[in-house]
């Protein structure tokens, strides 16, 4: 079976060791550089840029992208290839680290890039593939991401996600996976999931790469708030 096929099937994928640890090592030397543009607290308040420092006990924060750093590219360098060979016409489109602060019970299941915008939320094309680089050896003390197989065949509204409409039941069929360091997780942006409570005393960061359909990279940047809230797009 192969990767298309495995991503419109199950919804992802999961690739064990696949980035060298020493690139992994090299990637988290530039953690220090990293701000946040976006973030959450745990009752989902939601922030971006100068606002976020009006939030109360910040559960989970998004940096600002990280495509032009040169411990990156390494990485994004051995991304690519499995995208370009398996999937026509997709092209990287944007990339930042996530990370899920010591303690946090923050769970908020949703789509991703570009089935968040209402334009494409129900659109059942494989637009999107995002893919997360464990930072770390996550499991499900140290908030391994969670999601639910086969979810990307059914509908899910995104003012729905944001409201919570669907956390009892993501909640009721989630599934988290032990992710060894280095470890690459590839899923398709219309199955549901999310961060899950980080059960430990040290914040988790994972690294997001997100590739898309290249006939509507332009439609989606033009709208979307990871650039709005980070600066234009280079």
């Amino acid at each position: 079976m192969n990767i298309k096929t495995s991503l419109e099937k199950e919804g992802y994928l999961l690739y064990e060791n696949f980035i060298p640890r020493v690139l992994i090592s090299d990637f988290k030397k530039r953690l220090t550089d990293l701000y946040a543009v976006r973030a959450s607290t745990a009752d989902k308040i939601y922030a971006e840029g100068k606002d976020i420092d009006n939030l109360k006990n910040v559960s989970v924060w998004w940096s600002q992208t990280v495509h032009n750093f040169e411990e990156f590219k390494k990485i994004k360098r051995l991304i690519d290839p499995i995208i370009q060979h398996n999937l026509e016409n997709f092209d990287f489109y944007a990339s930042d680290v996530v990370t899920i602060k010591a303690g946090s019970q923050w769970v908020s299941p949703h789509i991703d890039t570009p089935y968040r915008f209402k334009q494409w939320n129900f659109d059942q094309r494989m637009l999107g593939v995002q893919c997360i680089v464990a930072l770390g050896n996550l499991s499900k003390e140290s908030a391994s991401t969670g999601l639910v197989p086969f979810s990307q065949k059914r509908e899910f509204d995104i003012d729905k996600c944001y409201t919570g409409v669907y956390d009892r039941w993501f909640k009721d069929n989630v599934k988290q996976y032990n992710m060894p360091i280095g470890t690459l997780l590839l899923y398709h942006c219309r199955l549901l999931h999310s961060s899950m409570p980080n059960n430990t005393t040290e914040d988790r960061p994972a690294l997001l790469l997100n590739y898309l359909n290249k006939n509507i990279i332009n439609e989606v940047s033009k709208i979307d708030n990871v650039w709005t809230s980070n600066g234009q797009r280079s």
